[in-house]
């Protein structure tokens, strides 16, 4: 009877110190979930220059240390890095520039891209910027031809598609785009990555 009893408080904990282990494991995997929910876009840069046109372009980036939640543009940005130029004389350049990876062991909440446009042409010059939709609510792209804290936003899910008008001879212009996550990176619903390709063409066109 003895026996029994003993047996039976073994059972018992040994089923207590099972459920406690069981618990802890369910835990530590809701917290790696929660900060590893990662939203990624692999993007590239192609710049195409249509007839007599010769425009020079210098492409930079910034990368935001930060984990909130991002509900403005950026008033300004210092540490630009440059990633791709074009001359002036070549008629078209492709580049890749970091992959936009919002998680919190990146700690990255806003990627900022500076397009610098001088016309070498004697007529006026026109640089036309087109990017793929993103469909995500969870993401804001900002964009203009001024950095400032006021900058217009793409509705969800619409491509961009903007003009840099540069004047003859030396005339240069300056394009931002930035893309943000508007939710805290640990709080963010993983979804599939899609591309976010810019493209440049650069023509006198209006």
């Amino acid at each position: 009877m003895e026996n029994e009893k003993q047996k039976s408080m073994k059972v018992k904990i040994l089923s207590l110190v099972a459920s406690l282990v069981l618990c802890f494991l369910l835990i530590g995997v809701s917290v790696y979930a929660a900060l590893t929910q990662t939203l990624t876009i692999d993007n590239t840069i192609t710049i195409t220059t249509s007839g007599q046109t010769k425009v020079a372009v210098k492409v930079s980036e910034y990368l935001n240390k930060a984990n909130t939640a991002v509900d403005a543009s950026p008033a300004s940005i210092e540490g630009w890095v440059l990633k791709v130029e074009k001359t002036a004389d070549e008629n078209t350049k492709e580049g890749t520039v970091s992959p936009i990876n919002f998680n919190y062991t990146e700690n990255v909440n806003y990627y900022a891209y500076k397009f610098e446009f001088t016309n070498n042409s004697s007529e006026t010059a026109y640089a036309h910027i087109a990017a793929s939709a993103v469909d995500n609510t969870q993401l804001t792209i900002y964009y203009g031809e001024t950095l400032s804290a006021s900058m217009t936003s793409l509705t969800n899910n619409v491509d961009l598609d903007a003009d840099v008008t540069l004047d003859a001879t030396d005339g240069t212009g300056e394009f931002y785009i930035i893309v943000a996550s508007n939710v805290a990176l640990d709080a963010l619903t993983e979804k599939a990555g899609v591309p976010f390709n810019i493209s440049i063409t650069l023509d006198q066109n209006a």
